[in-house]
Formats: C-alpha cells, sequence, structure tokens
C-alpha cells in the first residue's frame, strides 16, 4: 500500500469515499432476515428495499459521471457524498420501512462516489496501470464488506440505528478529507497535464507514430467502440451474478443453513480478509507471470464451478470453503476486467463509461435480490448455483475475445492503447 500511495497520491481521498459508500450497503445485509420479522416484510419487499438504491442509482450514475467529465471530478464527487451523508442519517432514523425506502433512494440518487473515483483513476494513472489500480479499488471495496457486515452484526442488537450513526459519521471524515485533500483531476481543467497524458506524448516521440490526439478534438462514440461493448457485456453479466449472490446471501444463509446475524457478518468478513491477503501477496505475482487477460480468465472460469457447488452444498463448513473460492475468482477477474473497460475508451470519456459501469452494477442490484429471492423459493438450492453458473459461463466465453486485444501488460500495451484512442 506505502508503494501505491507514493506513486498515485491523489487517489488516496478516493478510497475513503468507496468505502464509506460501500460500507454503506453492506452494513445492512446481516439485517435483511430481520426486516422482514420487525416490518412484518415480504422477502420480495426486502428484495425492492435494496434494488431501489441500485434503480436510482441506474439513472443518476451514468449522470453524475457525465457532468464530472464537464464540471470535474472533485465537485461532483463532494455532491455525491454529501447525498450519501443525507441517505445514513435518514437510515438512522429510520422507524419504519417507508423510511428505510426514503433512505436507500436518496444514497441512491447521490451515488456518484464509485463511478467518479473510478474516472480518476482514469485521469492519473497510465493504461498499463489501471487493472492493478482498479483492483485497489476493489480492495477497498472488499474491506467495506469486510468491516461492514461485522459491524453491522455486531450491532445488531441496537438495531439499525447504531450503524446509521457510525456511517453518517464516517461519512462526514470523508466529505472533510475531499474537500481538503483531493486534487482536481479532469485533464480539460489541467490542460491535458496529467500522467496518461504525458505517457502518451512520450511515446510519440517516435516519429513512426501518429500526432497525438487533441484533447479539443471529436470524441469515438462510446457505443461504436467493438472493444468497449464486448467488455460492457461480459461485465454485465458478470455483475448480475455477483449481485444476486452478494444481495441474497445473508437470506441463503439463513434459509438454507439456519444462519443468525453474527455467523453472516463473520462470514462476509472472511471473504474479505482473503481477499486483503490475496491481492498483497499473491495477486500481483500472478498478473505479472500469466499476465491480466489470462489472470481474468482464470477467475471468470474459476466463478463457474464455484457458483455450482454453492448449490449443492449442505453444512455451513462447506459454505466456508466455497466463500474462498469466491473470493479468489472476484480478486482475480473483476478489477481487471474493469482496468480493461477503463482502457477501452480514451480520456475524454472516462467519467461517461465509468458511469455506465456503475449502471451496470446498478442493474446487478436491482435484478440481484429479485432474481435471487425468485430461486430462493425452489426448495432444492442447486437451482440456485445452476442459474449463477450459467450467468457466469458468458463472461467466460468473452474471454477469449478479450484475449485479442493486446492488454496483456507482459508486452507493449501502450502502443495497441493509442490505436483504441484512434478508432
Amino acid at each position: 500500500m506505502k508503494r501505491f500511495s507514493l506513486k498515485y497520491p491523489r487517489l488516496i481521498p478516493l478510497w475513503f469515499a468507496v468505502f464509506v459508500d460501500i460500507l454503506g450497503f453492506s452494513i445492512i445485509l446481516p439485517f435483511l432476515p430481520f426486516f422482514m420479522e420487525i416490518y412484518s416484510s415480504s422477502p420480495l419487499v426486502i428484495g425492492f428495499l435494496l434494488s431501489s438504491n441500485a434503480i436510482f442509482g441506474f439513472f443518476f450514475g451514468p449522470i453524475l459521471g457525465k457532468l464530472s467529465d464537464k464540471y470535474g471530478r472533485k465537485p461532483l464527487l463532494l455532491i455525491s457524498q454529501f447525498g450519501t451523508l443525507a441517505g445514513f442519517i435518514i437510515l438512522a432514523l429510520s422507524q419504519n420501512i417507508q423510511m428505510l425506502f426514503i433512505a436507500r433512494i436518496v444514497d441512491g440518487v447521490f451515488g456518484g462516489q464509485f463511478p467518479i473515483s473510478k474516472a480518476v483513476i482514469g485521469d492519473v494513472v497510465p493504461p498499463h496501470d489501471r487493472p492493478k489500480q482498479m483492483t485497489n479499488i476493489g480492495i477497498t471495496f472488499t474491506l467495506a464488506f469486510l468491516i461492514g457486515p461485522a459491524v453491522g452484526g455486531f450491532l445488531s442488537p441496537l438495531g439499525i440505528m447504531g450503524p446509521g450513526i457510525l456511517a453518517s459519521i464516517l461519512a462526514g471524515i470523508t466529505i472533510t478529507l475531499t474537500a481538503l485533500f483531493l486534487k482536481e483531476t479532469l485533464p480539460i481543467k489541467l490542460n491535458s497535464n496529467n500522467e496518461f497524458t504525458k505517457e502518451i506524448n512520450l511515446v510519440f516521440d517516435n516519429k513512426d507514430l501518429p500526432k497525438p490526439i487533441n484533447i479539443e478534438g471529436n470524441k469515438t462514440s462510446i457505443w461504436k467502440n467493438y472493444q468497449t461493448m464486448i467488455i460492457l457485456v461480459q461485465y454485465l453479466f458478470l455483475a448480475i451474478a455477483a449481485g444476486v449472490f452478494q444481495t441474497t446471501f445473508s437470506l441463503f444463509g439463513n434459509i438454507r443453513l439456519n444462519l443468525n446475524a453474527q455467523a453472516i457478518g463473520l462470514l462476509l468478513s472472511s471473504m474479505g480478509i482473503f481477499q486483503v491477503v490475496f491481492r498483497a501477496f499473491f495477486f500481483n505475482k500472478i498478473r505479472n507471470y500469466l499476465g491480466d487477460p489470462n489472470t481474468a480468465m482464470i477467475g471468470l472460469g474459476s466463478y463457474i464451478l464455484a457458483y455450482f457447488l454453492l448449490g449443492v452444498i449442505t453444512q455451513a463448513w462447506h459454505l466456508v470453503i466455497i466463500l474462498f473460492f469466491i473470493s479468489f475468482s472476484g480478486a482475480t477477474s473483476r478489477g481487471i476486467t474493469m482496468g480493461f473497460l477503463s482502457r477501452s475508451v480514451d480520456f475524454r470519456n472516462q467519467g461517461k463509461i465509468m458511469g455506465i459501469s456503475s449502471s451496470i452494477d446498478s442493474i446487478s442490484q436491482i435484478l440481484g435480490p429479485l432474481i435471487g429471492g425468485f430461486l430462493l423459493v425452489f426448495p432444492n438450492s442447486y437451482i440456485f448455483g445452476i442459474v449463477l453458473s450459467l450467468f457466469s459461463l458468458v463472461p467466460f466465453i468473452l474471454s477469449f475475445q478479450v484475449l485479442k486485444f493486446g492488454f496483456d501488460t507482459r508486452k507493449s500495451t501502450l502502443i495497441p492503447q493509442i490505436k483504441n484512442l484512434e478508432t
């Protein structure tokens, strides 16, 4: 982490923003089975509660990302953070299911931290290093899932007020850190003087290559970019499968294995611990040896088997093993896939493409509780695992096409990136 901080110090405030944003989602996961009892709600209503945040995030995420392309990353990030703070305050004061819906909707409307943070990475990190840094932001995501469920389970005797107050305090600290320490990174605001454009200019010292692209030139349409569309479809199915698992895991554990909130929180935290350890000691060694495309392919293929096995478990210790397997799959695929998505567009479209990816995440959170809730109605859990495996099959098949895009960091990766900017 020290090496990372020294290399890209402007990214440090982002980790707090993403951490708090995801914490607000993960901290209530252990409560889901008990919301049904406390508020006399059905699994379908609880599914809509989770989906409400994602539905509004689906529409507002791209808007906030696109606005950050025009007005700057910092002001839009602060607006998003103030909205998240308001959502957490409402969450802490919630006394009924209606207030919980309002809290989740407010957070969804202002849920721009994740896409804008990824756009900042696209601004300041050269193309060859983006998969690694996108994985780092994924580790922040993991840390929130590591701490959130555990804190939620520990504070469960206090009801939702305890976690809500804690999340509100953290959101206030994040706003302060962003306001004081985050510097603007939008290339247009900085006259293109960022890490990415510097690297391009160095490469263009070679007279055999075309001249650099003018930042004021015409943008390439995202929807006409073949590489971008392939990776978007890949990420869509990957996110939907993960969304089903993440949003209904607590229900799965409670219904299938009779696990309580504390046990569910500890299991989710164990996944986070594994990912942090794996990222710190093994991830870079694997990707340096195999290259990013092959590393991601292994992770995507592992998802297929891991989800299938999830459907056939009968004991709690089986679940522990499967969770570590799923953690490995996510650690080796999601961050790299997001890095590929960022590299498939030029720096003038970073906010927009990250907003679109945020909408995909929202779609997964909309469909996840609904699909998962429907699958859990069936008495046999193997249907749950089979469906998730089928969702994971599509990203794995598409990974053979992504392998041809020239994103292997063991080779010269800047030239393919520049050629992609021109097409």
